[in-house]
């Protein structure tokens, strides 16, 4: 049973790792039925949603988005698949089980090296959902450029990624590029408002990044200029990671100062 008295904020040893890689990982952070129950809220949440969907998708960059207006949320599709749901950001006012989940200590205080304060609230909550053979790549991107027009606070910003299940090259886990938060804002692409966002993958060296193989329960805390990505799922298995993100006490969630809002108001 998880001692909710523990602190488990980072050591010296993580804080040095932060400062120079960007990232701090933990193994074993949640163990197997831990893994499983939050799997299975991650479930019934997707089959929600993708049962209420209008139909009304949108290619935006890369990506395909549908807002989802009743539940304050975004349907993020696979583009490839379009009938298979690839994400869901947010999702904490329409998952209690799941937005628990965020408040657990095992995730909040390691992440108060990065914004730099105690006291935490939660930014975002997102639900990235690689399905077997069909799970498309996440693009190469730092979070800060998709935040910095919503919130003063995006270079504070800290986010806890769950590995729910094992991730492997196969099935297309997460790769980060140790060392690039120090070097602010990278070029970004040329086209439209929200591909713009993306970073210009030419005008970056690949052979940077690092696959994250990992077991399922593992925690990788990282802050908004890290650069990431991740690669399709090849692999006969889901691939599922649930990520939180955090700010100071005090600011606004995303879904009161974001185009969700002014959507889901209609």
């Amino acid at each position: 049973m998880l001692d909710h008295a523990a602190n488990f904020e980072m050591t010296p040893q993580e804080r040095a790792a932060l400062a120079g890689d960007g990232f701090v990982l933990r193994e074993g952070v949640f163990d197997a039925a831990e893994c499983a129950a939050i799997a299975a809220d991650c479930e019934a949440l997707v089959t929600d949603l993708a049962a209420a969907s209008r139909g009304k998708k949108h290619a935006l960059g890369s990506y395909m988005f549908e807002v989802e207006r009743e539940a304050g949320t975004i349907i993020k599709w696979e583009p490839d698949a379009p009938d298979v749901v690839q994400g869901v950001e947010p999702f904490g006012h329409i998952s209690k089980p799941l937005n628990d989940w965020g408040l657990d200590a095992r995730f909040v205080d390691p992440a108060k090296a990065i914004v730099g304060e105690d006291d935490l609230v939660l930014f975002t909550e997102k639900l990235n959902v690689k399905r077997a053979k069909d799970g498309g790549h996440i693009i190469l991107h730092q979070d800060f450029p998709y935040w910095e027009p919503t919130t003063p606070v995006a270079s504070r910003i800290a986010t806890a990624m769950l590995f729910i299940d094992d991730a492997t090259v196969e099935n297309g886990c997460l790769e980060v590029a140790p060392g690039s938060h120090t070097s602010g804002k990278y070029p970004q692409r040329e086209a439209d408002a929200f591909g713009s966002l993306e970073m210009d993958p030419a005008a970056f060296d690949h052979a940077r990044l690092r696959p994250l193989e990992v077991k399922a329960g593992a925690v990788v805390w990282f802050g908004a200029f890290l650069v990431h990505r991740s690669l399709p799922n090849r692999s006969d298995k889901d691939r599922r990671a649930l990520l939180y993100s955090y700010q100071p006490a005090g600011c606004p969630h995303i879904r009161e100062i974001s185009p969700i809002k002014r959507a889901a108001a209609g």
